[in-house]
């Protein structure tokens, strides 16, 4: 690990500017600035981000040192303190967006006021469902890595490297035993954050690992009738939603750099099986055409203590509601627009761009 992350930081040395595929490049900010001129849903959405980034200009970064989420029934005292300074997320987020449209530095001198904090006292322990909460921070870093100071992104930067070197770390430890966390959900959630890193940090050795892992996720997680592992596992389209959401995530970054060597949502496995496939299977619950009664059989026996623990949603029977699968269709959208009509009638709208998700699907696409 550590001859990783001294390679890290000569590559870092020796790069002078990199792409920004996690977030977005200088051609699509510029679409972004006309979408938000030109259409009144995106500028409301835009106003709110922009509310929200001058309100953290007065917020101290509040990193924990170790991410606590998962296993975690609500109400735990180590979730609560977690979930407090996940709140930056969306703080260093929106501070990153404003200083891109609007140029101003006050929200560049926060947003490296947040980055440093995080690179500072949070220990990457390789565990990614606690991980798969740093999708904002990494988005904002990417956004503004060649407007930072080389010591802000030098930490930054190794900081994201020991992150996705713990998740690579705990993927080997769990295929070499005998945990699935390297095929289920964990993993989809794993090669989403390395994906994320890897191309955030411009690191040659993560991408090559993404690309090989994601190929092996779509064939021993995702079956070829469009269901997946985790459904059967769990009884539960909240866990089929947690193995797909993660996987477009990382599919629109492959997609966007282009060596995956074909579209990554529509690859399909030799068993049969696709992203694609798994998105559409879970389109008729969407709709409402099928119903589905949540945890029945589940296996898992954190799934029963969430029960007994009153957590809403978590009973066994409870009915699927179609607006937890909105993230999967506003994903999707990216590489199908046909996905738009969908979501736009689950909630009785015809706006062109309903969450924030379809503006950046539109000013993503090619």
């Amino acid at each position: 690990m550590k001859k990783l992350i001294l390679c890290s930081i000569f590559c870092f040395l020796c790069s002078v500017s990199k792409a920004q595929i996690v977030s977005l490049s200088t051609t699509e900010l510029t679409k972004l600035k006309g979408l938000i001129k030109s259409d009144d849903d995106v500028k409301k959405q835009w106003n709110d981000l922009l509310k929200t980034a001058d309100e953290s200009l007065t917020a101290a970064p509040n990193p924990p040192d170790t991410i606590l989420t998962e296993g975690i029934l609500q109400g735990d005292p180590r979730k609560t303190r977690t979930w407090a300074s996940l709140e930056d997320m969306q703080k260093v987020y929106s501070l990153a967006l404003a200083y891109k449209i609007t140029g101003e530095r006050k929200y560049l001198a926060k947003t490296s006021e947040f980055l440093l904090a995080w690179a500072k006292r949070n220990q990457p322990q390789g565990n990614p469902i606690n991980d798969t909460n740093l999708d904002r921070i990494i988005f904002a870093y990417d956004l503004v890595k060649n407007d930072l100071s080389d010591d802000i992104n030098l930490a930054t930067n190794l900081w994201l490297m020991r992150v996705g070197l713990q998740e690579i770390k705990t993927f080997n430890k769990a295929a070499s035993g005998k945990s699935l966390t390297y095929m289920n959900n964990w993993n989809s959630h794993r090669i989403k954050e390395v994906a994320e890193v890897a191309w955030a940090i411009n690191n040659d050795s993560l991408k090559t690992w993404v690309i090989d892992v994601y190929k092996k996720q779509i064939a021993k997680n995702l079956y070829p009738d469009g269901s997946s592992y985790d459904f059967h596992e769990r009884d539960a389209l909240h866990y089929h939603i947690y193995d797909v959401d993660p996987l477009m995530v990382a599919a629109t970054i492959l997609s966007r750099d282009g060596k995956f060597g074909e579209n990554p949502y529509s690859y399909t496995s030799t068993e049969g099986s696709s992203l694609k496939k798994s998105v559409d299977w879970l389109v008729p619950f969407f709709t409402g055409e099928k119903t589905h009664a949540e945890w029945v059989n589940s296996k898992s026996s954190f799934d029963k203590k969430r029960a007994a623990n009153g957590e809403k949603g978590y009973i066994a029977g409870t009915l699927f509601k179609p607006q937890e699968g909105r993230s999967s269709i506003a994903l999707a959208n990216y590489f199908d627009k046909g996905m738009l009509s969908i979501y736009q009638a689950n909630i009785n709208s015809i706006s062109k761009y309903p969450t924030w998700q379809f503006v950046l699907n539109e000013v993503k696409r090619k």
